[in-house]
């Protein structure tokens, strides 16, 4: 499964956007809480002050006037014939308005004293809470949309600036992408007025002078090991021919050289195949363009006839004239051969060999030995199927490499004594 990728300045914007969020509600509850005590401070401060007028009314006065006219709200005065205890009390209460139809919250002031008449009274005040409740709620709203449009502001402002301050970061990124070590260039990173990102670029700098450095010795080395190793093995090679044509050896000697001779045969080949990988790994081989492989593998064939005749082959072929792949000749002639030589070699005595070729894909099949390991560990190195065979096991490794280069999927299976292997192009 593929896994899911977000740009750094949307995961930042979202860290920030988050965080935000959060100071906002908590700041915006504190705020709520603070208004709610300011107000009903406030509300608390006037019963208080409509308590004193009642209560001088009271003290100065022969009769209570109506106080809900005065006030504008309930108020409910009962003077008592006796003493009564001093008290105060405020909370909210709920009532039924007989104007709204429906129950109401009120803040309730209960006051109980004695005049300096010795007479004892009780005052209830019932103050409505409706408009001071729509007045925080309209301020809460009010302030909410003023935190909301600030949040995306700064949100909007944050994102812009990083944008900005992160250009030398992303400059730099697109230069890596870039970066091929083949070239022998220099990376070319620009100065940065940013402390880290400066850091970053000569760091970068190091690292890909380092590694253009490794990898032109590393290549040097193996060119001229591989150079080096070619004329001392064909000279063995030659020597060891001409020894076997002697005939004054006897067949113990004669079975001696042969071995030697054998050796130096293979040890040839696996030269040459390391070789070959490591210059595909270096990706020495870049020239592309469009290959007819029904030729090629035409040609092919007729390197192997002898082989097949041999070997009494059944071959079969089915090729689309214009089929192609884009990719490098050199690599698609080694690749066909490669594939062609391992199931004829690989194949059995009388067997069969089927070659299918068409737009999208290439498919050989061939008779062979069932397998000892799972088909796909073929292509690894030195991996073989037969440990005793002659083959030293880099055949399908370096078709692999060469299909991963060129962006073909390759896929083996076995069904019997069916071997199949396909090319897919597309």
């Amino acid at each position: 499964m593929k896994k899911t990728t977000i740009r750094l300045l949307v995961k930042t914007s979202r860290y920030y956007l988050a965080l935000s969020a959060g100071v906002f509600l908590i700041t915006g509850l504190v705020f709520y809480l603070l208004l709610h005590r300011i107000f009903y401070s406030q509300l608390d401060q006037g019963l208080l002050n409509e308590k004193m007028l009642i209560e001088e009314t009271i003290n100065y006065s022969d009769s209570v006037p109506d106080f809900r006219t005065i006030f504008g709200h309930l108020v409910d005065v009962t003077i008592l014939y006796e003493p009564n205890q001093r008290s105060d009390r405020i909370h909210d209460t709920v009532m039924y308005n007989d104007e709204e139809g429906k129950f109401l919250s009120y803040r309730h002031l209960l006051a109980e004293n004695t005049s300096f008449r010795h007479k004892g009274y009780t005052i209830n005040i019932y103050k409505p809470l409706l408009e001071t409740e729509k007045l925080i709620a309209w301020i809460l709203v009010v302030v909410a949309l003023l935190f909301i449009m600030l949040l995306l502001l700064l949100v909007v402002v944050n994102y812009t600036i990083s944008r900005r301050v992160w250009i030398p970061f992303y400059r730099t990124l697109t230069l890596l992408e870039n970066f091929d070590v083949n070239r022998e260039k220099p990376l070319p990173v620009n100065d940065s007025d940013i402390f880290e990102f400066d850091r970053l670029n000569q760091a970068l700098t190091r690292m890909s002078d380092k590694i253009q450095r490794d990898f032109l010795n590393l290549k040097e080395f193996n060119e001229n090991a591989a150079h080096e190793l070619q004329t001392p093995l064909a000279v063995i090679k030659s020597k060891l021919e001409l020894l076997i044509q002697d005939e004054r050896l006897d067949e113990e000697q004669l079975k001696t050289i042969s071995a030697i001779f054998e050796a130096t045969t293979r040890i040839t080949k696996l030269n040459q195949g390391l070789l070959l990988i490591s210059r595909i790994d270096n990706e020495q081989f870049t020239g592309q363009e469009p290959v007819p492989l029904a030729p090629l593998i035409r040609k092919i064939l007729d390197h192997f006839g002898e082989l097949t005749e041999l070997k009494k082959i059944n071959v079969s072929v089915t090729l689309d004239e214009a089929a192609t792949v884009r990719m490098n000749p050199a690599l698609a002639e080694i690749l066909i051969s490669n594939l062609i030589s391992n199931a004829i070699r690989h194949n059995l005595l009388a067997g069969t060999l089927e070659i299918f070729l068409n737009a999208a894909q290439l498919s050989i099949t061939n008779t062979g030995k069932p397998l000892t390991c799972p088909p796909e560990q073929l292509f690894q190195r030195f991996r073989k199927s037969d440990p005793s065979g002659d083959s030293v096991g880099l055949g399908l490794a370096i078709v692999y490499k060469i299909a991963v280069l060129s962006k073909i999927t390759i896929d083996y299976q076995v069904d019997g004594n069916l071997h199949i292997l396909q090319l897919k192009f597309f």
